[in-house]
């Protein structure tokens, strides 16, 4: 399940698509504990990547265009370990200057919110539908001014990066939610520093002081 600003693009799912094709990943069937593996081919350091993934530690990752070598719209790499899975998405996308200020604002779900750099983070207990019904899901995301390379304004284009969990939620205390506000922060310095070049994203280390907590639903 997309964020509610992702799924205003629908028009390039088709694009994203095409866009994105799955690596090679570790066999299934013999995870291992092994720390020191490549989180997302080596592109994101950092803890909290381990702790999303529970005590085991991320045991395998899956890739589709996470590190582009050129300008792509979409892409996203999941870890998982022998307990949690966690996802890490990217989607580049046109929008309207008079439409950009709905991605400034806290929803209904909204936990948190907090600082990456210059732009605000959302940390989020969405409602996904199941078989069995609606079950609830953790996911930090934000939007990042960016423009095509070359274009002297990036007030018309946006990078969504997302850092979600497949649901069922887990319970968001103090360690988990540290975790989401410092997977998101490094990912996004990745993508919208050294990939996507965007002039609004942060240094690794970056992140101010977080809202006052609403309720976790």
């Amino acid at each position: 399940m997309l964020s509610r600003s992702f799924r205003n693009a629908g028009y390039l799912v088709a694009l994203a698509v095409t866009l994105t094709a799955a690596a090679g990943c570790s066999s299934p069937d013999t995870p291992t504990n092994d720390v020191s593996k490549p989180v997302c081919d080596g592109k994101l350091d950092g803890n909290a990547f381990q702790v999303l993934a529970g005590d085991s530690g991320v045991t395998e990752e899956q890739l589709r265009k996470f590190s582009p070598k050129e300008w792509t719209a979409a892409g996203s790499c999941t870890l998982y370990g022998t307990e949690h899975a966690v996802e890490i998405d990217y989607l580049w996308h046109f929008d309207t200057i008079d439409k950009l200020d709905r991605y400034k604002s806290p929803g209904p779900a909204t936990v948190k919110t907090f600082r990456v750099g210059s732009t605000t983070g959302y940390l989020e207990r969405t409602d996904v539908r199941v078989a069995k019904g609606n079950v609830h899901q953790n996911r930090a995301w934000l939007a990042l001014p960016c423009a095509v390379p070359g274009e002297k304004t990036r007030d018309h284009a946006l990078l969504e990066i997302e850092v979600k969990e497949p649901p069922p939620a887990r319970t968001l205390d103090d360690s988990l939610t540290k975790a989401f506000v410092s997977a998101l922060t490094v990912a996004t310095s990745y993508l919208g520093d050294d990939v996507f070049k965007c002039s609004a994203s942060p240094s690794p280390a970056a992140s101010g002081p977080t809202s006052p907590s609403a309720s976790d639903g």
